[in-house]
Formats: structure tokens, C-alpha cells, sequence
């Protein structure tokens, strides 16, 4: 760019002094057309034409521009913003042969390149836009524009440092500059609630994290590499706040953004077992865990899924005896003497009746013989086989008993 005005300085002076200088308005006029400016390039071509009618490079110079202000008008209307995400997803390649046509003509058009950085940053191509606007900024310092762009590919890349210089760069050439000022406070902002959410996180305030993890989320919805780290902080904040259903979406909605985020793979699989999505929490992992073997970390919580599926599916002894998980060796006593009498066999004479309490009180036996064994309790609280333990399935209580014949069946039952 700054080549081409000082090749303009010089013509400008040039035909200043001969205004019937054909050749000085010809190749000024190339010269504008080179970087797009169109109006200019055809006054140029024109004044020719009206010094020279027949000058047949002048005829064709107003042709080659009239197709080029075709081009422009077209990429122009596909990069403005109503129809940028739209008319890019359907069809880049459209895209690209406008700016071809374009280029074609006018090599360094300043329209188009500045577009055709648009269009990246639509298609969230950020590394090729800030090598489209890179020239801008090596070769006119203070191109607005350009560097608003380029700050605004660096913080979509997450370099929030660069971004923040490109916008305070811009500001220092026009501190009314509305665009970089917008920018720079934005990225100002997100920095300052990911820093709260942070520093919350640490103290344990997982309330105040959790606020600030919505807050900077919602700065800027555009913002996918900030954006899925922020999801997947939220989801660990919401697994220690107990919220593991909340904490599932989080981590789902990280996913969307980046279905290879193996650290919110990891992260959902936990949730998914926090909120007893069992089944799912399995089958992720173990699909997961087929793309990384090498993970130690992976094999464990494939292990710990299958592990309380199969917990699930068992029965659950404290539900039978009506304990909480932490009950003491005396509650449980206490309970199984309570549901024990209750469901008596002798309480009831319909034999319809008798079979309902016999099944009872075989499991009722059954969660005692388990839970009141230290060995065993633990081995059931492990999720361990307690076949291989030598429990759970026999229901006497030696010491103490109490013995019915029933069709054929003898159980004995003890109260001491």
C-alpha cells in the first residue's frame, strides 16, 4: 500500500502539471483499480476517453472495471452481516470465486481482502484472517479496521494478550474508535469473570463460581474455546454443589461445541454417575475408552461405571432393612428384630399370606446376614461379589432361633 501512494503522489503531480497527459491518468487509473478504488478508477478512464475517444486501453480498462464493481457489489452483499453465516455455510465456494474474479482484476483490493477477512471470521477460520489482515497492519499501521479484525481472530483463538494489543492499538490511532472500544472491554470482561469463577472455584465458594461461570458465558456466545472451558467448569462446579443433573448439561453443552473435548468426555461420564444415568455413563465410557487405552485414568472410571451398574441392579439391603448407609451395627440389629417380628410367619394364617411373609422374611434375614458382618458389609459397599465373600444368600442367625415347617421349607429365625 504504501508502494502504491507513492506511485499516486507522483502521476497526481504528473498530470497536475499537463492535464492532457493520457499515460499519467492511464496508469493512475490502473493504480486505483489495483486497490478497488472504483470511483476513482473510472474518472481516470473516462477523462482518457474524453481526450481520446478511440484509445482502445482506456475502452478496455471501463470493461475490466465494470466487471470488477460486479464482483465487489456481489461479495459486498454476501459478507454483509444479515447474510454472512448464512450464505458462507451454504456455499464457501461461492465465496471464493467471487474474490477470485476479484483478485483476477484488482490484486490488491482493499474491499475485498478486508471481506474476504470477514468471511473467515464467519467460517471461524481466525488464523487465515489474521494472515489476511496482517498486510493491513505491516503496511498501514493505523488501518482501523484491520486491526479490529485481527484482535478480534487472536481472542476468538483464545490469545486474549494479542487481542487486547490490537484493539488498544487501534484505540491509540482514534480513541472514539466504537468497534475497538466494544472489543477491548469485551475481552476485559470475560477476562475479569473467568478470574472470579476461578478464585471462587479455589475457596470452595462453588455458589459464587457457579454465578460467574454463567456470567462469562453469556459475554460472549460466539466465544467456542473460552466458551467449552467455561461449560466444563461449570460442570464440575454443579457436581459439588450436589446438582448432578445440571452438571450432565453442562458438560453435553461443551461438548456440542467441540465433540473432542476428552476432558469434558471424562468430566460428563462422572456426572452421568452422579445423577445414576448408569447405562449412558457406561456406554460412554467404554466407547471412550476404546480410543484411549492408554489412559489409566479412563480405565478407572470404566471400571467404576460397570462397577455401580452392577451395584444398581442388586438388592439393596439397606432399603430392605430401612437404614441409611452410615447406620450403626446396634441400628441395624435394632431394625432387622423390628421387621423381623413384624413379618413374623406366625402373624398370619392365609397361607397366600404366610408365602408373602416368608419371602420378607428371607430377605429380611438375608440384608441382616450381610450388614451386620463387618467383612461382608464392606465387600457389599465395595460393589464386590459377595458370593465370593461366602455371604448373601443364607439367612440364619446362629444363637438364637425360631423354626416353622411350611410346605416343605424350614427357615429359622432368631430374637434374643
Amino acid at each position: 500500500l504504501k508502494k502504491y501512494a507513492l506511485a499516486l503522489k507522483d502521476l497526481d503531480r504528473a498530470v497536475d502539471v499537463d492535464g492532457t497527459f493520457l499515460q499519467g491518468y492511464l496508469h493512475r487509473g490502473k493504480l486505483h483499480r489495483q486497490v478497488c478504488s472504483l470511483a476513482s478508477a473510472k474518472a481516470d478512464f473516462e477523462k482518457v476517453m474524453q481526450l481520446k475517444p478511440s484509445h482502445s486501453q482506456a475502452v478496455k480498462e471501463l470493461a475490466a472495471l465494470q466487471e470488477l464493481e460486479s464482483a465487489v457489489g456481489e461479495l459486498e452483499a454476501l459478507a454483509a452481516p444479515s447474510n454472512a453465516a448464512a450464505g458462507v455455510a451454504e456455499d464457501p465456494a461461492a465465496a471464493q470465486q467471487l474474490l477470485d474474479r476479484v483478485y483476477r482484476t484488482a490484486p490488491d483490493c482493499i474491499v475485498a481482502q478486508l471481506l474476504e477477512a470477514n468471511l473467515q471470521m464467519t467460517q471461524r477460520n481466525y488464523e487465515e484472517a489474521i494472515g489476511v489482515t496482517g498486510r493491513f497492519v505491516k503496511s498501514s499501521p493505523g488501518h482501523l479496521e484491520a486491526l479490529t479484525l485481527r484482535g478480534t481472530a487472536y481472542m476468538y483463538l483464545a490469545d486474549h494478550d494479542m487481542a487486547k494489543r490490537h484493539f488498544g492499538e487501534a484505540l491509540k490511532f482514534d480513541p472514539d474508535h466504537n468497534d475497538s472500544r466494544k472489543a477491548f472491554n469485551k475481552v476485559k470482561d470475560l477476562d475479569r469473570k473467568r478470574q472470579r469463577a476461578n478464585r471462587a472455584f479455589e475457596a470452595q465458594d462453588y455458589l459464587e463460581a457457579e454465578q460467574q461461570c454463567r456470567a462469562a458465558l453469556a459475554v460472549d456466545l460466539q466465544h467456542q474455546r473460552v466458551n467449552k472451558e467455561l461449560q466444563l467448569q461449570l460442570c464440575r462446579v454443579q457436581q459439588m454443589l450436589a446438582k448432578p443433573q445440571e452438571a450432565v448439561a453442562a458438560c453435553q453443552a461443551a461438548l456440542a461445541i467441540d465433540s473432542d473435548y476428552y476432558d469434558a468426555t471424562k468430566e460428563l461420564i462422572r456426572a452421568l454417575l452422579a445423577a445414576k444415568s448408569l447405562d449412558e455413563a457406561v456406554n460412554l465410557a467404554r466407547s471412550t475408552l476404546q480410543q484411549h487405552q492408554q489412559d489409566g485414568e479412563m480405565h478407572q472410571l470404566y471400571r467404576e461405571a460397570e462397577k455401580q451398574l452392577k451395584m444398581s441392579k442388586r438388592k439393596d439391603y439397606y432399603k430392605v432393612l430401612g437404614v441409611d448407609i452410615s447406620a450403626s451395627t446396634r441400628d441395624i440389629k435394632k431394625a432387622y428384630k423390628d421387621l423381623a417380628r413384624q413379618y413374623h410367619p406366625d402373624k398370619v394364617h392365609s397361607s397366600k399370606e404366610k408365602a408373602e411373609n416368608e419371602d420378607k422374611f428371607r430377605e429380611i434375614a438375608e440384608a441382616y446376614e450381610v450388614l451386620n458382618d463387618d467383612e461382608k458389609r464392606g465387600a457389599y459397599d465395595r460393589g464386590e461379589d459377595l458370593d465370593q465373600q461366602g455371604g448373601g444368600g443364607g439367612w440364619g442367625h446362629p444363637g438364637q432361633h425360631f423354626q416353622q415347617q411350611q410346605g416343605g421349607f424350614q427357615y429359622t429365625f432368631h430374637f434374643g
